[in-house]
């Protein structure tokens, strides 16, 4: 964790260096006193921005979002015909259209259905979260693969990940590797669907 704060704090220190005056031997004393030797020792990855942006998430919540739909339709129908059933019981019960045994049997029914509703419902919408999870997981899984792969000779001593509001606050663009990362995932997903495409 110290050695994380430490770079963070080195990347704030390298990029908030202007060109002034004596600016290159603060660049290098700071840069070597924390272990890093240029500027391009490290680079960071906006994830939000990544996620947002990458060809499988884009088609995993689109898929999500057509599942989740129906889903909620279908529950939604359910609750509807669950609430006509007990409408028309009231009206019956209410224009004595029922005898008692009838009415508390219906009663018993009806409550029946609304518990076994409820806990299908319940049962169904963890099930869907469950799921939006796992897609997340493998949306994470998929990027730090690829970064691994992308960084394999090490070219970055550390690649950071930030989103809006930190951990990177301030840095110099030239450090942001987002769309390089990004474009490299885009090309690699292509290439696996087309190639479980032909399959």
């Amino acid at each position: 964790m110290k050695k994380i704060l430490a770079a963070v704090a080195a990347l704030a220190v390298l990029a908030g260096c202007k060109n002034t005056a004596g600016t290159p031997a603060a660049d290098s004393s700071a840069a070597a006193s924390n272990g890093i030797n240029s500027v391009s020792d490290i680079a960071y990855v906006d994830i939000d921005s990544l996620i947002a942006h990458y060809d499988m998430y884009t088609d995993l919540s689109a898929e999500f979002e057509t599942k989740a739909k129906k889903i909620e339709g279908e529950l939604t129908s359910k609750k509807r015909r669950l609430e006509k059933e007990v409408r028309d019981y009231q009206e019956k019960a209410s224009n004595g259209l029922m005898t008692r045994s009838q009415m508390a049997q219906t009663e018993e029914q009806l409550q029946a259905k609304m518990q076994s509703y409820e806990q299908s419902s319940q049962k169904t919408l963890a099930e869907l979260d469950e799921e939006q999870q796992v897609m997340t997981n493998q949306v994470i899984y998929s990027i730090m693969n690829y970064i691994k792969e992308y960084n394999s000779n090490l070219r970055y001593k550390m690649i950071l990940s930030t989103t809006g509001s930190g951990p990177v606050l301030d840095a110099d663009p030239a450090l942001n590797i987002t769309s390089e990362i990004l474009d490299g995932l885009n090309q690699r997903y292509v290439a696996e669907k087309n190639g479980n495409a032909k399959k």
